[in-house]
């Protein structure tokens, strides 16, 4: 197998219920476009010069998809939770970072864990932040399992 580095990166996040955990999960995945693909667990370094991309399109199933990802799922009534991605990227689009949070908090909290870490990560490494984004995605347990999960993947193409 030899891997390529990502060229176009895709940022999103989603939440959904399902009739266990595992299913609330997957169909969050489908609602970001990347339910029926292969995804492989990154750490959290975005290559320089990488291309944002609005949406998931033309994705063979199966696919094997570097992705950097956070994950909760519940079925604990009246549980809110929340899944946060926090991007940086470093001045000239040079490089960046990923930074993933999950946990039984609000949207609001989980964004800002990420942009704790984000800001803690590029101050370690003495690069300027540039730009900042963030996906994220909440929801609250009623009757059924929920997930909440935030992503983001790296097309080689």
């Amino acid at each position: 197998m030899s891997w390529t580095t990502p060229k176009r990166a895709f940022i999103g996040a989603a939440s959904a219920e399902g009739g266990t955990k595992l299913n609330a999960f997957d169909n969050a995945l489908l609602k970001l476009g990347i339910g029926n693909v292969n995804l492989v667990k990154l750490s959290s370094v975005i290559p320089a010069h990488i291309e944002w991309i609005e949406e998931v399109h033309d994705v063979p199933i199966g696919m094997l998809l570097p992705t950097v990802y956070a994950h909760i799922e519940s079925d604990e009534p009246g549980m809110t939770i929340s899944a946060a991605l926090g991007i940086g990227i470093s001045e000239n689009n040079e490089g960046g970072l990923i930074y993933e949070y999950a946990g039984y908090c609000t949207k609001e909290e989980a964004e800002e864990m990420v942009r704790k870490m984000v800001e803690e990560g590029f101050a370690m490494r003495g690069w300027k932040l540039a730009e900042f984004k963030v996906a994220s995605a909440s929801i609250t347990v009623k009757d059924k399992p929920a997930a909440a999960i935030a992503a983001v993947v790296m097309f080689p193409y």
